[in-house]
């Protein structure tokens, strides 16, 4: 149950796109399922935070459609600053798929990475590639104000500024990682050992890819699935553990910064079973 702080009732109407600025742990997250809520069937969510994702695997950011509809796509770090193209672009095109699929609100949720030049320079450009109609600043501390100064003169730009909540929850950095770890797993329980055939690499591949998170996706760079490499083979093959993929053609396999190993990996699942792996077109 989300208990709201009376600034959040305070709030006027918010439509079209909302963006949501604070540091971790300033419960900017249960913010944004609660304006969605308060928004009602037009609003989508968007989940920009790769690191402690809400609707998806770790590595991929995911949107929540009128209807309940998701999409996710992969981006394959865990911080904006080991991917940033993939986090700019894919913030940019999960927001043009919200307003095509007929969202009247999109309530963006980056993540609260906000510290330093690399915070304050990721938090500016994802406000200027996304153009939203709304600001909502969760907390006050310097770092953003120097982000939403730069924005103060925008025209159609309204800026709110509410204080974090009490009952917004404080997770170490062990919870944070714990959380993540239970994500993944979650995601991996009905993985699968396959080898995706007929498909390319995209992006920065790892030289040895074992243990990294890759994910495959469609010529319009939608995740069909996400999973740990297992190995790659003497011919350059991939086996990948996955879980089974959404309908759609494959296009490419991709992987980057991610790698949580194979701790995750569901117990019937061992990396020296090649023999045993399917071969997926």
């Amino acid at each position: 149950m989300i208990v709201p702080h009376p600034s959040w009732e305070a709030l006027p109407a918010l439509s079209g796109t909302v963006y949501l600025i604070g540091a971790g742990n300033c419960g900017k997250t249960t913010l944004a399922r609660w304006l969605c809520d308060r928004n009602g069937e037009g609003a989508a969510l968007l989940d920009g935070d790769a690191g402690q994702p809400t609707l998806g695997p770790p590595g991929t950011f995911g949107l929540s459609l009128p209807g309940g509809k998701r999409r996710l796509r992969f981006v394959g770090a865990l911080t904006p600053s080991m991917a940033p193209l993939a986090t700019l672009s894919g913030l940019r095109l999960l927001l043009d798929a919200a307003y095509a699929a007929g969202a009247a609100t999109v309530v963006v949720d980056p993540c609260g990475y906000i510290r330093g030049e690399g915070g304050r320079e990721f938090q500016r450009r994802s406000i200027e590639i996304l153009r939203p109609d709304h600001i909502v600043a969760v907390g006050r501390d310097a770092e953003i104000d120097a982000v939403l100064a730069l924005f103060a003169g925008r025209s159609g730009l309204s800026i709110h500024r509410i204080p974090v909540s009490p009952h917004a929850r404080r997770r170490s950095q062990a919870a944070r990682r714990r959380y993540r770890e239970e994500r993944l797993a979650a995601w991996m329980a009905d993985a699968r050992p396959f080898v995706p055939d007929g498909i390319v690499r995209a992006g920065p591949f790892p030289d040895r890819p074992e243990g990294y998170f890759a994910g495959i996706c469609d010529g319009d760079g939608w995740l069909l699935t996400a999973g740990v490499i297992l190995r790659e083979d003497v011919n350059g093959k991939i086996c990948l553990a996955a879980p089974p993929h959404l309908p759609g053609r494959a296009a490419y396999i991709e992987a980057r910064a991610f790698r949580p190993g194979f701790s995750t990996l569901p117990p019937a699942i061992h990396t020296n079973q090649g023999e045993q792996s399917q071969t997926h077109p």
